[in-house]
């Protein structure tokens, strides 16, 4: 009932890659190589730090509220983008 008002970046971007991991590991999965088969499986391994990246960022907006998580969220976001652009400048 709350959903939309208890979303998150964390969360929506979790159930994306989620989705897409698991859509695209089945893939490979049912491919013909098993270097195919080895991939999907590596990327059902993957799934599991971003679950529980998402049950951490539940717990917290359930004690926080969404707004707190969601600002400290997009701060992190954007000290991750600020290093890029740090690593790009410093490559030229």
């Amino acid at each position: 009932m709350n959903l939309p008002k208890n979303l998150t970046l964390f969360y929506v971007s979790g159930i994306l890659s989620i989705v897409a991991g698991i859509i695209y590991a089945i893939i490979l999965i049912n491919g013909n190589s098993a270097e195919d088969g080895l991939l999907g499986i590596y990327i059902l391994f993957g799934l599991i730090p971003v679950s529980l990246v998402l049950l951490i960022d539940r717990l917290l907006v359930r004690k926080f509220g969404n707004q707190k998580v969601n600002k400290v969220q997009f701060y992190f976001l954007g000290f991750i983008i600020l290093l890029w652009i740090i690593r790009a400048i410093a490559n030229l």
